[in-house]
């Protein structure tokens, strides 16, 4: 039933069951902006255009993007991107594959560089790359703000679930990592040490208003359900099997403390099985990155994420897939 609910969904998007048949509405455009003023860092705007994709190299990673390339024609919905952490501090080039499948469908795509950054460092840093975008001449006649939502991996699903009104309780994450010093992942595999939480409750942010919200193996375990009780977003959480991140405190806990119920797909692979098929030059070097359990294929994995988050951001954005 999976197979063919998996099957019909792809065939309903016009989108590929093998490469070569890939139809999409538009190509993928690139821009890297730099948002400017204290503590400034980059982005990747991924974007719709009807120019021809020309590829090109960004250190070790690959992209089918063209760089500056007009912007398709009308408003379009935007997607917030949030990536992951680690203690090397992440980079949303490992997510850039959904990025330009997105942008192929018609959104633009907001991807931060967060580099070593804490949890609520990289809230301010995607509330200020969003008001950029929008101060943009080249981004803003085209942004439909009436829908707009937003995926994280990761640490970027603390600042996906921050920005959709959630309340972070860093004395439950202290007592949670007291009670289970070996998660690692939970507790300390974080920018910052851990995870972002600070010694005090943070400041409260104003949320955006997002229709949607995509959480790729979350990390939660910073938010309860009374903590979660202002996300009301539809929202899609993907769970890996063979995760590293304890479920039971993040995943799981979580489909069952937000107040609206979840969709909730799980999937084979580890933690990291989100991130892009690695280049050649970052097998070697990467291996928790780059290495899936044996008989996970992670090519058809990201084809069956990519298939479900488009259609579960149409049905809650209304968002044409064709022209």
């Amino acid at each position: 039933m999976r197979a063919l609910h998996l099957i019909a969904m792809l065939l309903a998007m016009s989108l590929p069951l093998s490469a070569g048949a890939q139809t999409t509405p538009f190509h993928a455009g690139v821009a890297r902006p730099a948002v400017t003023g204290e503590a400034p860092f980059e982005m990747l705007v991924w974007y719709p255009t009807d120019a021809a994709e020309v590829a090109w190299q960004a250190g070790s990673f690959p992209i089918h993007a063209s760089r500056h390339a007009p912007l398709a024609e009308g408003r379009l919905p935007v997607l917030l991107l949030s990536h992951g952490g680690g203690l090397g501090g992440g980079t949303p080039f490992v997510l850039r594959e959904i990025s330009m499948a997105l942008a192929r469908q018609g959104y633009i795509v907001i991807a931060p560089f967060h580099g070593r950054t804490g949890l609520q460092g990289r809230v301010l840093q995607m509330e200020r790359a969003l008001a950029a975008v929008e101060a943009e001449p080249r981004f803003a006649p085209h942004l439909d703000m009436a829908k707009l939502a937003m995926l994280g991996f990761s640490l970027g699903t603390a600042v996906t679930l921050e920005l959709a009104g959630a309340v972070p309780n860093p004395a439950h994450l202290a007592a949670y990592c007291e009670a289970h010093p070996s998660d690692a992942m939970s507790c300390t595999h974080a920018p910052d040490g851990n995870d972002g939480a600070a010694p005090t409750a943070p400041p409260p942010i104003a949320p955006l208003p997002l229709k949607a919200i995509v959480l790729m193996d979350p990390f939660a375990v910073l938010f309860q359900r009374p903590e979660l009780a202002s996300v009301t977003a539809p929202a899609l959480i993907f769970r890996p099997r063979q995760s590293e991140l304890p479920g039971e405190a993040n995943a799981t806990a979580l489909a069952a403390n937000l107040p609206r119920t979840p969709e909730v797909d799980e999937i084979p692979g580890g933690h990291f099985i989100f991130t892009d098929i690695c280049p050649p030059a970052l097998s070697g070097s990467a291996p928790e990155l780059c290495q899936d359990p044996p008989g996970v294929d992670r090519a058809a994995v990201h084809a069956e994420v990519q298939a479900t988050i488009i259609a579960f951001l149409a049905k809650h954005l209304q968002a044409a897939i064709g022209r």
